[in-house]
């Protein structure tokens, strides 16, 4: 059996310039959460956060 590397992601990118997201794992929503130091939070989320508006996302980049 060999030893497979694990898949690295950027959190920046991933993030987005969000401090906060919902992951879907399955039919479960969870919330990572970058703290004000910098930490990393993941907590159960409710089944409606997905639905209530991101007030802290920065506007989209255009793509022109």
């Amino acid at each position: 059996m060999t030893d497979v590397e694990p898949h690295r992601v950027n959190l920046e990118e991933l993030m987005r310039g969000c401090k906060k997201i919902i992951l879907q794992h399955g039919k479960r929503p969870y919330c990572l959460t970058i703290t004000r130091r910098g930490n990393l939070i993941l907590t159960s989320a409710d089944d409606d956060a997905d639905k209530q508006p991101v007030t802290n996302r920065p506007p989209e980049e255009s793509t022109k």
